[in-house]
């Protein structure tokens, strides 16, 4: 007979097979910056010998964690990538990725969500599989030079780096056991009143996404926090009752890889030993717009491999 604790944990979403990372050294250069009237072909946005872009760090998380995941990529039959420096607005990084890698030709996008990005993704991605699909490569990839400049965006720096997870239909007790996302549009606001925003919409949205997996914070090992705003990430901490033993947070390694750094860092604390299979984890992403994310998963011991 079940435990208690067992009857009452949500069935998995989904199950992620395999997570891949690619931090390409910093002696590899970045690809030629361009303008719009320069970029005159596909090829040139994702090819190695032109330099680093974000298609191209795309594509080699996406190669890692389908060697992780151990699938067979004709399994695939949606690709999303989560940015905020896509080199150009179309064709999309999906669709680089999916050009490069000799995928099939499925659904292909990408979904812009300032610093929620990913988990907005992760969201999409596990609905996707949990309705029926064999298999979703979701993808998080941030590059510090953009081949076109976009508007809104001015000179701010960002990392280059690119992390991925192959989603698959969930089995056994382990996967991703709810995802939530919110946000706020409001016309002006000062520092004081955003973060004041972010910090309610986190902690409903915590909430929220607790309530689905059927699990209260203490059932949470290790929660990984939104690594670009470590103050908002200090003061839900205190506010929630979460002892710094439990956050994972670390702003000078991954701070600047926003959409990168959810699955960079889950990678990671896999490898460091931190989290093992059976433990809970909470992602938590916040931003710009502003916006909040949180999602609950048990890890369920899926490959891990870096490019």
């Amino acid at each position: 007979m079940p435990s208690v604790v067992q009857s009452r944990r949500a069935v998995a979403l989904s199950a992620i097979a395999g997570l891949g990372v690619y931090r390409p050294p910093a002696s590899v250069p970045s690809a030629k910056r361009l303008t719009g009237s320069d970029v005159t072909g596909v090829s040139y946005r994702v090819q190695a010998e032109h330099g680093l872009s974000t298609a191209s760090l795309a594509a080699g998380a996406a190669r890692a964690a389908l060697r992780a995941a151990g699938i067979d990529a004709s399994d695939l039959q949606m690709i999303i990538v989560g940015t905020t420096t896509p080199d150009v607005l179309w064709p999309t990084t999906a669709c680089l990725v999916q050009t490069e890698l000799q995928l099939p030709m499925v659904a292909s996008f990408d979904l812009y969500a300032a610093e929620t990005s990913l988990l907005a993704a992760l969201n999409v991605a596990s609905r996707y599989v949990s309705a029926g699909a064999p298999a979703v490569l979701l993808i998080g990839a941030e590059s510090d030079n953009q081949l076109v400049d976009l508007p809104g965006q001015g000179g701010s720096m960002r990392g280059r780096a690119a992390s991925a997870a192959v989603l698959t239909q969930a089995g056994g007790e382990g996967g991703l056991l709810a995802v939530m996302t919110g946000g706020s549009a409001i016309a002006e606001a000062n520092g004081d009143a955003v973060d004041r925003i972010l910090l309610r919409g986190l902690a409903d949205g915590v909430a929220e996404c607790l309530r689905k997996a059927n699990l209260t914070m203490p059932d949470i090992d290790l929660v990984i926090g939104e690594q670009s705003a470590p103050e908002i990430m200090q003061a839900w901490c205190k506010t929630s009752g979460v002892s710094s033993s439990r956050l994972v947070l670390n702003p000078p390694r991954y701070g600047s890889l926003l959409a990168a750094a959810p699955l960079m860092v889950l990678h990671d604390t896999v490898v460091e030993g931190r989290l093992h299979t059976g433990m809970t984890a909470l992602l938590l992403g916040c931003g710009s717009g502003p916006s909040w994310a949180a999602a609950c998963l048990r890890w369920g011991g899926g490959g891990i491999a870096e490019w």
